[in-house]
């Protein structure tokens, strides 16, 4: 670890990451279900800040589907902004500046030195940092969110954590007697633990082990930047409320959309016994019926009341698309609680209806044929979180497709040659991204650069890209380096690729 980092691991660079709740129109969309006034309507220029942006994936993303807004994005770490940086070069993006500036560099500018911003976010740091730095966000926040602004705070969380934290605590004190970078001490560490787990250790939890073996398996990056941060501290959500509101924030509701309908996920006793509770006790108490390990809290500085009336008639002219393959005909979620199957008959119609093509709330509501439907509060929450049915803009011009067609064509170069499993595509029509694997990017940089939608064209485009850069597959994790063979996967995969995934990148305007 590096001494500037005040104990934050900084000898390797975080995970690349796209998070959709940080997205504005997902953001605009929790104010609306919580009957409060987003910062802007509709096309309006916004200003839109991240602080702590790692890779930039997020802000780049954003910088694609909203050419109107002018975004700042902040990382103390150099080689995250020189990737940032470099990948918004490529895409020709001009609308998003990132700087490498720590959270006191940011706290001791002037008023007069940044705009005042519509939307901040911080994506996982606030419980990864010293309270210093949690102070001097605050600090941040109440010079630069203007009045009405949205600031959206993702972070660890209690009483969910109070199960695994034995481990992070081995972890981290398991490292600090170690050399070495910050990924193989975790790799060690996570030997160690394991080694005291099956010798019948008490203090460390036999499912959350699996969890944990289970996510190394897939990014040992990503566990050293999650457990051996020296300040690491999970909070409650009081005690970040009572933090916030020292920049005169107040808390709305969750980004997470399923969480603002306790009737979803709570019993009739549960809910009784939150609502017998103090206001400012009741998102700690659901989480005690609902331990999430990761909350997605969403504030406002200074929250106006939008009249139910106006309300019902906003939600119900969105426009909505199938954002997805195939629709979820009965739809359902797991929430930390267990699982939730979404049972109204409407959701089935819903999908199928999208399914032939977009359509308002109101307009699918109004078909002769429909069944009785939940609120558009709940339709859109439950059509998010499976896809079934996003916001959509159906405007969208062939130009504007264009720029985001070549903004993503860089981005897929970009993560190929930096040699990433995976990279995110701006989606201007739902105004957020989706992420895709190796192979979907081998395929949109085929199509991008004119190559014919037809199989054995595309195969051959993948395979020949690939090979000149002297690129190397899996399978069941076996490398496959021989030409034939990457060959003939080719084939086996991107006629799937072209007959599943290309027509909803076409529908959510990522292509």
């Amino acid at each position: 670890m590096s001494d500037w980092a005040s104990g934050y691991v900084a000898d390797i660079d975080y995970v690349p990451g796209f998070y959709p709740e940080q997205m504005p129109a997902h953001l605009d969309l929790v104010c609306m279900i919580k009957g409060v006034y987003p910062p802007r309507r509709d096309g309006e220029r916004f200003t839109y800040c991240e602080l702590g942006c790692g890779l930039g994936e997020t802000a780049l993303t954003l910088a694609a589907c909203h050419p109107e807004a002018d975004i700042h994005a902040f990382d103390f770490n150099p080689g995250h902004i020189a990737y940032a940086r470099e990948a918004a070069r490529r895409a020709g993006l001009t609308n998003v500046h990132f700087g490498e500036r720590s959270f006191a560099d940011l706290a001791a500018l002037g008023a007069e030195d940044l705009p005042a911003f519509d939307y901040v976010t911080l994506h996982g740091i606030w419980t990864w940092i010293a309270r210093e730095h949690q102070l001097e966000i605050v600090t941040i926040l109440s010079r630069f969110v203007r009045p009405g602004g949205v600031v959206a705070v993702t972070y660890n969380a209690q009483p969910g954590w109070s199960r695994q934290m034995p481990l992070q605590r081995l972890l981290l004190d398991y490292a600090a007697t170690r050399e070495g970078r910050s990924d193989a001490l975790v790799n060690e560490g996570l030997d160690f633990a394991q080694a005291l787990h099956d010798a019948g250790s008490l203090g460390l939890d036999a499912d959350f082990m699996k969890v944990i073996q289970a996510k190394r398996e897939r990014s040992s990056t990503y566990l050293a930047h999650e457990y051996l941060n020296g300040s690491w501290k999970p909070v409650y959500h009081v005690d970040l409320v009572a933090d916030l509101s020292r920049a005169k924030l107040a808390y709305v509701g969750s980004a997470t959309l399923l969480e603002n309908f306790p009737p979803l996920f709570l019993s009739e006793e549960q809910r009784r016994l939150v609502a017998a509770v103090p206001p400012s006790m009741r998102e700690t108490v659901k989480d005690h019926f609902n331990p999430r390990i990761f909350r997605r809290d969403v504030f406002v500085r200074g929250p106006r009341t939008i009249t139910p009336l106006t309300k019902a008639r906003l939600l119900d002219q969105t426009r909505v698309t199938l954002a997805a393959a195939e629709p979820q005909l009965q739809p359902k979620l797991t929430l930390p609680s267990g699982e939730v199957e979404f049972k109204s008959p409407f959701y089935a119609f819903m999908a199928e209806a999208l399914a032939r093509g977009d359509a308002t709330l109101g307009d699918l509501r109004a078909l002769p044929d429909a069944p009785p439907a939940p609120s558009s509060e709940e339709l859109l929450a439950v059509g998010i979180e499976t896809k079934n049915a996003v916001p959509v803009d159906a405007d969208l011009s062939e130009e504007r497709r264009a720029v985001v067609r070549g903004a993503n064509l860089a981005f897929a170069r970009h993560a190929i040659e930096m040699g990433r499993p995976s990279m995110t595509l701006a989606a201007a029509a739902i105004q957020s991204g989706v992420q895709i694997p190796l192979l979907s990017m081998l395929v949109f940089e085929a199509l991008a650069t004119g190559t014919p939608a037809e199989p054995e064209a595309v195969a051959r485009r993948c395979a020949d890209l690939l090979l000149s850069r002297g690129e190397h597959l899996r399978r069941e994790g076996e490398i496959i380096d021989d030409p034939d063979e990457i060959l003939d996967l080719m084939r086996q995969k991107t006629g799937a690729i072209l007959a599943d995934e290309l027509p909803v990148w076409r529908r959510i305007g990522a292509f």
